[in-house]
């Protein structure tokens, strides 16, 4: 879930970065383009943070299972719940893929384009949460109050944190 978290702090990144370039657009500067260089550079630090991503979603998650200390009856929904993490964290990292494909390729879309992917992007993520919610409601209607307050501590390291 770690993954998910990064995927989406990057993407709102990316989504800011958008929002600036769209600021610079209308007031009539044009960024300099980016050179091949550069572009491979952003393309390899997009793949290996994908992959550290991977690695981090595995242990959150072993971690957060051993942290519960399930019953036999209650890991009986653990499976669903990981499941729906890991599709969640696959549909972002397939999204970051694409990016990383367009970056490589040197593609610019155009703002009405750069928006309307991200409005695809925050469609998928709301979908992908929602199913993450859905599998996690019977695990943690099966918890005890003291599982529940874990549990709760443990998703919350999932969610992105910021700096005042």
């Amino acid at each position: 879930m770690r993954k998910f978290i990064l995927i989406s702090v990057a993407f709102a990144g990316l989504a800011s970065s958008t929002i600036g370039l769209n600021a610079l657009a209308a007031s009539g500067d044009q960024p300099t383009a980016p050179s091949a260089a550069e572009l491979q550079r952003m393309a390899a630090e997009l793949q290996s943070m994908q992959e550290r991503q991977a690695v981090l979603l595995d242990a959150h998650l072993a971690d957060m299972k051993a942290g519960l200390k399930l019953t036999e009856e209650q890991a009986k929904n653990w499976p669903a719940f990981e499941s729906a993490v890991r599709d969640a964290a696959k549909g972002k990292a397939d999204r970051w893929r694409q990016a990383r494909e367009l970056i490589e390729r040197g593609e610019r879309p155009s703002s009405i384009e750069r928006m309307s992917t991200m409005a695809d992007h925050l469609e998928k993520s709301g979908a992908e949460l929602r199913t993450v919610v859905d599998a996690a409601k019977p695990l943690y209607d099966s918890l005890t109050d003291a599982q529940k307050q874990d549990f709760g501590r443990l998703m919350r390291e999932f969610k992105p944190h910021r700096s005042p």
